[in-house]
Formats: C-alpha cells, sequence, structure tokens
C-alpha cells in the first residue's frame, strides 16, 4: 500500500508541476517572408521547400513568390532533377530563425549539384498614404561580372564618379533606399569607372510605396543585351529591364503554303514601305534575329519588288530585352502570325524540347515519343490533339535516343511522320516544326528549326 501510495503522489505531483508552469513550445509573434533567387546560368527551375513541403519553383533569373511564416526557426531546403536521374536530388539547405518583419532572401549560385546559398535580410517595409517614396535594394547576381557601380538617377544625368547609389560584387546587396517618385534611368559601370557604360535602361518610373529589389544577371541567348536585370517586387513578381540600346528582336518564319514568295517589311508606323527587311520569303524559310522597335511593329509581305501587290499585313508588338518567333501559318483567307518568346536557353539537368504544328492539312494531330525502336501501338501521346496554329509544346527530354511520331487525330491511328529518331543528350535545345508537304499532302514534314 505504502509503494502504490508513493507512485501515486509523484505522478500528482509531475502532472501538478507541468500544468503550473509555462510550456517550453515556442510562441509566434508575428510574420517574416521568404522568397529564393535562381542565379545559377545552366540550372533548370529548381524546387524550393520549407521543412518537406514544396512553396515555390524557381528557374533562372526568377525568384518565387514571397511567402511569410510565423517568427520561429525552419530549415529550407532546394532540390532539383540532375543529370541522368529521374528523381530529384536535395542539394542544399538554409536555416532561418524567423525575425518577426524581417525579409529574408536566399539567393542560389554557383554549382548546381552543390549550390552555395546567400541571405539577404532585410526589414519589412511599411507604408502610409502620404508617402511619396519607392524603395530598392541593388543586388548582383552575375557571377561572371566583376565590381560594379550602380548608378539610378534622372534621365539627363550622366554618372560621375561618387554618384553611384551602391557599389556592389557578386553576392551582395546594397541597404534599402528611397527614392522619390519620379523618372529614373539604371546604370551599371565597372567600379570607379564611370565612362564605361556596361548597361543603360529604357526610362523607368517606379510605383510610389513599393519595395523592389533589382538585380542583375549573366545574360544567357534568351537575352539581346549583354547583361539581364531583373527587377523582383515584394510578392516576388519578376519584370525585364530593358535597354535602348539592346531591342528587340524578331525572326520570321513562312509556315503558309498559301503564300507565295515574299518581301517582308518590318516598320514603325503602318503605310511605311522603305527596304525589306527580308527579301524573296519563302514557304520553309527562316530568317535570322531582326532588330525590331519596343512598341508595335508593323508587318508587311508584299510581291517580291513590287509595293503596289500587298499579300498579307500583321502588327507584333514586343519588349525590350525579348526575342520574338513569329509563325506565318495558315491557308489563303485564314493567315495569321503566331507569336512565341522562344526559350533557347540550355540547361544541364535535361533537354529542352518543343514542337510547332503548322501544316493546315491536319487540323489536329497527336504526338508521341517513346523509347528508340518500341511499338507505337502500345503508346500514348505526350501531346494531345494538337490543333494546327496552336502555340509550340513543349517538353523535357532525358538522354537517350528516342522516336518522334505524328499521328492524325482519327480512329484509325493514321500516321503522318515518323519514326524520326532523337538522339538527345542533357544540355540539348531541340525546337521542330510541322510542315505540309506539298507533293504528299496525306503526310507531314518534320522539319529541324535551326537556331539563329
Amino acid at each position: 500500500m505504502t509503494r502504490i501510495s508513493l507512485l501515486i503522489a509523484a505522478l500528482t505531483a509531475i502532472v501538478t508541476s507541468g500544468c503550473s508552469g509555462e510550456s517550453s513550445l515556442p510562441t509566434a509573434t508575428g510574420k517574416g517572408a521568404v522568397r529564393a533567387i535562381n542565379a545559377i546560368p545552366t540550372s533548370p527551375a529548381v524546387n524550393f521547400l520549407i521543412e518537406e513541403r514544396q512553396i515555390g519553383s524557381v528557374d533562372y533569373k526568377r525568384s518565387s513568390q514571397t511567402q511569410t511564416f510565423d517568427d520561429l526557426d525552419y530549415t529550407f531546403n532546394f532540390e532539383v532533377t540532375l543529370a541522368g536521374d529521374n528523381e530529384r536530388t536535395r542539394v542544399a539547405s538554409q536555416f532561418i530563425d524567423f525575425v518577426k518583419d524581417k525579409d529574408y532572401t536566399i539567393v542560389l549560385s554557383g554549382d548546381l549539384s552543390a549550390p552555395d546559398l546567400t541571405l539577404w535580410e532585410a526589414d519589412l517595409r511599411s507604408w502610409s498614404e502620404s508617402d511619396t517614396v519607392f524603395q530598392i535594394r541593388f543586388g548582383h547576381t552575375a557571377a561572371s561580372l566583376g565590381e560594379v557601380d550602380v548608378y539610378f538617377a534622372a534621365p539627363e544625368v550622366t554618372p560621375q564618379l561618387g554618384q553611384q547609389v551602391a557599389s556592389l560584387t557578386f553576392g551582395e546587396i546594397a541597404e534599402p533606399r528611397d527614392f522619390e517618385s519620379g523618372e529614373y534611368v539604371l546604370i551599371y559601370t565597372p567600379a570607379g569607372d564611370p565612362d564605361t557604360v556596361l548597361f543603360a535602361s529604357d526610362t523607368l518610373a517606379p510605383t510610389v510605396r513599393a519595395a523592389s529589389i533589382i538585380t542583375v544577371f549573366d545574360a544567357d541567348v534568351n537575352d539581346t543585351a549583354p547583361l539581364s536585370v531583373r527587377v523582383i517586387d515584394a510578392n516576388g513578381s519578376v519584370s525585364n529591364v530593358g535597354s535602348p540600346d539592346y531591342p528587340p528582336t524578331l525572326r520570321l518564319i513562312q509556315a503558309a503554303t498559301a503564300l507565295t514568295t515574299a518581301d517582308v517589311y518590318i516598320e514603325e508606323a503602318a503605310d511605311v514601305l522603305t527596304t525589306p527587311d527580308v527579301a524573296e520569303h519563302s514557304f520553309g524559310d527562316f530568317t535570322g534575329d531582326i532588330p525590331a522597335i519596343s512598341g508595335t511593329n508593323y508587318l508587311t509581305y508584299t510581291s517580291p519588288g513590287d509595293t503596289a501587290v500587298i499579300l498579307f499585313t500583321a502588327t507584333q508588338n514586343t519588349f525590350a530585352g525579348n526575342h520574338y518567333e513569329l509563325y506565318l501559318v495558315g491557308d489563303t483567307d485564314t493567315l495569321t502570325i503566331v507569336p512565341t518568346v522562344p526559350d533557347r536557353r540550355s540547361v544541364e539537368s535535361f533537354a529542352r524540347f518543343s514542337i510547332m504544328h503548322a501544316a493546315i492539312g491536319h487540323p489536329r494531330v497527336n504526338i508521341f515519343i517513346i523509347e528508340a525502336d518500341a511499338d507505337l501501338e502500345s503508346a500514348a501521346p505526350v501531346f494531345f490533339r494538337v490543333p494546327v496554329g496552336d502555340s509550340p509544346s513543349r517538353s523535357n527530354l532525358l538522354a537517350g535516343s528516342l522516336d518522334l511520331y505524328i499521328e492524325a487525330d482519327d480512329a484509325d491511328r493514321t500516321v503522318l511522320a515518323g519514326p524520326y529518331r532523337l538522339d538527345v543528350a542533357a544540355g540539348d535545345v531541340i525546337q521542330l516544326l510541322l510542315l505540309d508537304n506539298v507533293a504528299q499532302p496525306e503526310i507531314v514534314d518534320i522539319v529541324p528549326v535551326p537556331q539563329p
């Protein structure tokens, strides 16, 4: 009886002690914000996780959407599919003990299989209705670029040493800085050399009461400028900063049998034809990248050497810094331009594949990509019921030998083309076009699109 009484007394003491004391679990008092930026030029999209839960996917020169969490401690993880793998690999982790009203940005750089992580911290900015300023933090995420000076001033102001708003090396970010509402030009120069302009932006007019990061990346083949500058707003949305020195480009792809050979004019104004940008543009032709203007471009197709005979007209809006590919598709009375912004950047994990259906003799097709020499009959299409003139279908392909087939969208599964052998290596960029076969309209031609 005595032993039982003592045991009960001990348990009672433990319970009483636990109830009267405070909990050892941490208590949140507010929230902080976090995002991730990918600064690895050869990287595919990297998965961004809080502990084991995915909260974003971050491609090169992009940011994840900003997320808020209680001011507790967390480990943020990064996972990616490496070359030759089918499964994702965890390649980096960042522990952050969140502080209330703090803003955290994790920058990935270096080697994809073992990235370097840099943590940028700042206070979350709050605004009042009377504020007439905006806030910017200037960052440097271009690994191949040395130390730079950053100038941010009215358009008419020339860079002068001592007037820079930041001097940065790779991985650094300046302290937040407020600017009055107005128009500005952003200029990068080598450190201490204001006369050598590496990049000068279009005129910018940031929104008041907005906090942003502006950072510079190494350019890739998707950029027209030698540097790529991005604005990352408080939500993690990213926009490109263009430069008047590096205009957008247009690439013309003639995929319409209905249009005869034509001269093509790309003009800044309607009904003005000067010198053709492309002479004798014929079915199946691809141009290079043609400099255009930011804004509305007017395209006119005429009979070769005769501007009085207009065959087709179209307009295309463009933004600075981008390449555009314009596919001319359709029949005589349904000609149209299908604009695309191509992704020509090579990534190290897999091949990038895209295919455009422009063969009007077959309104819808099914597209199969199967193992080399495998049975087509039991395969399922990768792209199902693709309509003619639709934007290019895109996929990622692992290295190996594959066969491409095109089938009609019919009960008989009529093969229109294939097998078309694809010997795929990681890093490849494969771009294909389906064209009408003029001599044999019952089939289609698979045509590789050469990189400009």
